[in-house]
């Protein structure tokens, strides 16, 4: 009866103890936590930006409870082609840990965001969303040494800035439809553009514009843009709003390095910088710059 009365005992503690030790791998799910911030402001699934925008990116992530193995280390990379860069590698002795991060991409990809948070045991947690960047604004085209002549110069004043094509009288006549804008120096203007639908055109005689059938109204504003910020816009371009009520069909007075904003009668934005008008006044260098 004595030797029972040890076993007993024995046996006792011997389920304490094992009820005692959980093992790790006893635990579900013994991974730290790791998700996405949300709320006004933040990203955080699946998006489609464009090139002049930045996303905000945050993250929550803590320790597990259970294992109570702290967490060790943060890393945020994006993959494109393959090839993964990482934004974030951070080192952690702590159980709980958050980051923000702002985002932006100066050229289309598709990439995808991934974070993963480990702690000492090398246990890992993980999320990403993918990410779609496209151009922002148009396409756009760029001419250069585009020369017109007035009116009484043996080089065109007509042109058609989409087809970057200069016409002389008689081809401007012969192609009303194309002409989006006219050069000339007036005695009271000096070196304007105008539409052919402008008023101040059927002045000069030699245009003959007044028997045309069709006379675009192209509008002009003036800008601050400077030339240099007109020779920085690339392949794409955001034209800003074209407000017609502070756009006329003349834009007159120009000088060397004005830039001005046009749309022409089909709806077609662009950019003119005048580059010369020399000291003759009657010829003019531009750079144009317009929707494709």
């Amino acid at each position: 009866m004595k030797i029972n009365h040890v076993l007993l005992i024995f046996l006792m503690i011997a389920g304490v103890s094992l009820s005692s030790c959980k093992k790790d791998d006893d635990i579900t799910n013994p991974e730290p936590t790791l998700s996405f911030k949300g709320g006004t402001g933040y990203t955080s699934t699946d998006v489609t930006i464009t090139t002049d925008k930045t996303i905000l990116v945050g993250f929550n992530a803590a320790y597990n409870q259970e294992t109570n193995e702290k967490l060790k280390n943060f890393k945020l990379t994006i993959t494109s082609n393959n090839v993964a860069q990482t934004l974030i590698d951070s080192t952690l002795n702590t159980e709980v840990f958050s980051t923000d991060i702002n985002i932006s991409f100066p050229e289309p990809v598709s990439a995808l965001l991934q974070a993963v948070i480990s702690d000492d045991a090398g246990r890992t947690a993980s999320v990403s969303f993918n990410i779609v960047v496209e151009n922002a604004g148009v396409k756009v085209v760029k001419y250069t040494d585009v020369e017109l002549g007035s009116w009484n110069d043996e080089i065109g004043s007509f042109y058609n800035a989409q087809e970057n094509t200069i016409y002389n009288v008689t081809e401007a006549a012969a192609n009303q439809a194309k002409v989006d804008l006219v050069f000339y120096k007036g005695e009271n203007n000096l070196n304007t553009l105008a539409a052919p639908a402008d008023a101040s055109l059927e002045t000069i005689l030699t245009f003959n514009i007044n028997s045309w059938a069709t006379r675009n109204a192209t509008m002009f504003i003036g800008t601050e843009i400077t030339a240099e910020e007109f020779d920085d816009i690339g392949e794409y371009y955001e034209f800003p709003e074209f407000v017609e009520a502070e756009a006329d069909t003349k834009i007159i007075n120009m000088v060397n390095g004005d830039v001005v904003f046009f749309k022409t009668e089909a709806g077609a934005l662009g950019y003119i910088k005048v580059v010369d008008l020399y000291s003759r006044g009657d010829l003019g260098k531009f750079e144009v710059i317009v929707m494709e």
